[in-house]
This record gives C-alpha cells, structure tokens and sequence, in this order.
C-alpha cells in the first residue's frame, strides 16, 4: 500500500504529451517514480498520448489534457484559464513546465493560479524562431527555478538570467531496469538484422542531428572494413535527400535507413558501437545515456553536453562538430581495438548506474520542489 507523504509539495507536470523519447519521457519517468514514493505529482498535457500515457496514470491519477493550439489561436486563452483553474482546484503548490510551449503556456497558468513555476531548458535553444526564444525567456523570468540538464546549457543560461544562482543543474533520468527488459524484445522489423559489425545512430532526420556527416564517415570507412554496417533509426525532414546522398556515396549498401525504431534497446543490442553527430541544439543526449545503458563506446561530435558525459567517464570518443576526418579516425580506432571499446562502454554503463538511475536524479527534484514550496 502506497503510504500518502504529506508534507511533500503537491506538483503538477506539464509537457507536450508522455512519449517515451525526449523531454517527455524524462517528465514521465520524474512524475512516476515520485508518485510511487507517496509524494502528490499530477500530469497534465496539450496531447493525451504516448508511450507512458498507462504507467503515468497507474502511478499519478488521470493524466488532464489541455489542448492548446498555438499562441495565436482564439482557444488558447480560454484553455489557459481552464488550467489555471485545474491548478487551484488541485491545490498545486508547484507548476513543473517541461518544454519550450509548456513554458510559454504554462508560465501564463501559473501567473493567473498564483502557483510558484519551474521551466526547463533541456537543449541550446538554437532552433526556435526569435518571437518564441522571446517567450521562453519571459517565463524563465517568471519562474523561480530554471532547470537545465546539463553544464553547457547552465553555463549559457547563467549569462541569460540575472538570477544565476536560480539555475539548477539536474541530469537526465535513464531507467536500467526498464532499458534492460526492453532490450530483450526480438527484433521485430521486417527486415533481417544483417551479418557483420552494426554501428548505431539514433536520431531524428533534423539538420541539426547533421546525419550527412555520418554518410561521409561511412563512405571513408566501408573500403577498410566493408563488413560493417551503418543502423540509422530515425525520421525527419531529411531522410529523402539523406538517402539520395547515401546512394551518391555509393554506402547505400551498408547505410540501414529504418525510419523510426519503437524498441531501441532491442536495436542496442544488436550494435557494437553508437556514434551521434549534432551539429548544433544538443543538450544532455538522451541517445548518449542510451548508447552507455547498452555498453556501447560511444563516438559524439563536441556539441552541447556530449563532451561532459563522455570524457570525465572516458566511455567514448569526441570530435569537433562536422569534422569527417576526426570522426572517421574515432571510429576506426574503435573498431581496431575491441578490447579498448568494450572497456569503454562498460565504463559507461557504470556512469549510467551512479548517475542516472530514477532514484538519484528524482531526489534531486523532490529537494527543488520542497525548496520553492510556498
């Protein structure tokens, strides 16, 4: 029987909807494990949907959709108000808003429930349109913490906000027990797995994730080891001309284009290496915790905080952002010292064991919410 704390603040979380991937997956791994600690942590979203939609209700209560639009859109006020009612009926004591537009929404809520507000910002924010960075900063002034999940981000914030000792640096959550049990699903695509040595990419089709450098390492790699295969999981803009410049580089052969994969740890498994290339926008790499949960070294580009997970944990290798040649010899040093490699990512899932697990980084979160607790 779930003992009720009482003492603990009563939290509502809001985020785009509870997908396992990404910000989302992280607000719902947060919100369930304290909620099976007894604590009060409600979920609200603009779409009720998403891998841990039944787990978050099991564990939280109903998880409340709000379906805003856009800022422009004739509902939107009205919707806001029906939050900010939902708030004080609830008797919110903490507003949690995960995402960019939980933010600029939900700063507005929280303003007009009179309920302290905490905004996230788990990425550079080097994508948005200037009119949204302007409303993102409008809520960070709004909030009475801003967390961020990785140094990169908080030293950027620190230089955004005047209120730098308001900036608290939480990392990402990555449930072993869950990944682990995930990872023994089969492979369940209709494609076979293919013979020979598969290097992993996870990451959506997006110019930022910068894909096409991948390409080129795989064209430099394939005459020196031709058995290796290149499993790119994803979808995005850019898959069409991706798969046109694989053709072009003649790795068509070896690149797996296998749109977007459900079951990545099963996918992991199957893989001796990850490698992610951003270019731009990256935060504390969800895909980076999940190459270490699997025991895989890892080959990043120095971008946002792949830097700071892998080389404190030595559990993989680092490049400069786009540059072919230094990926290529990251890559190739790996697959000429296995020994070297598999040390690496054992490496690696220790770090994920220390530092990532629900319990150490929920607590984290439990001692913010009671700090700002009115």
């Amino acid at each position: 029987m779930q003992i009720q704390d009482t003492d603990s603040p009563r939290v509502a979380h809001l985020v785009w909807n509870v997908i396992r991937g990404g910000t989302e997956g992280q607000c719902a791994r947060v919100a369930i494990h304290l909620a099976r600690q007894g604590h009060t942590h409600k979920v609200a979203v603009f779409r009720r949907e998403g891998f841990f939609l039944d787990a978050v209700e099991q564990a939280c209560g109903p998880v409340y959709e709000f379906p805003v639009q856009s800022i422009k859109h004739v509902s939107t006020v009205r919707i806001i108000q029906q939050f900010a009612r939902w708030l004080r009926r609830e008797q919110i004591h903490v507003l949690h808003a995960w995402d960019a537009d939980a933010a600029v929404f939900g700063s507005m809520a929280a303003c007009w429930a009179g309920v302290p507000l905490v905004t996230s910002r788990r990425d550079l924010g080097e994508i948005y349109a200037g009119w949204k960075l302007a409303l993102m900063r409008y809520a960070d002034r709004k909030a009475q913490r801003i967390v961020v999940n990785a140094r990169a981000i908080q030293e950027k914030m620190t230089h955004l906000t005047p209120r730098a000792q308001d900036v608290a640096l939480i990392p990402n959550v990555l449930d072993v027990e869950e990944f682990d049990a995930l990872a023994q699903k089969p492979w369940t695509p209709a494609m076979p797995w293919p013979d020979g040595m598969c290097i992993a990419m996870v990451a959506r089709l997006d110019p930022e994730k910068d894909v096409a450098t991948v390409l080129d390492v795989a064209s430099q790699i394939k005459p020196v080891f031709p058995d290796v295969w290149w499993m790119i999981a994803g979808d995005g803009i850019e898959r069409k001309s991706l798969e046109t410049l694989a053709l072009s580089k003649q790795v068509d052969d070896r690149v797996v284009f296998l749109g977007e994969v459900h079951d990545v740890p099963a996918l992991l498994k199957r893989c001796m290496m990850g490698v992610l290339t951003p270019k731009s926008n990256e935060g504390l790499s969800n895909t980076i915790l999940e190459y270490m949960a699997a025991g895989l070294p890892v080959v990043a580009t120095d971008c946002g905080g792949n830097r700071e997970l892998l080389s404190p944990t030595e559990a993989g290798l680092v490049a400069p952002i786009g540059d072919t040649a230094a990926l290529t010899r990251a890559v190739t040093h790996l697959l000429n010292h296995p020994n070297e490699a598999s040390a690496m990512g054992k490496r690696g899932r220790h770090h994920i064991f220390a530092a990532h697990q629900p319990s150490v980084v929920a607590d984290q979160f439990l001692a913010l919410y009671r700090a700002i607790r009115p």
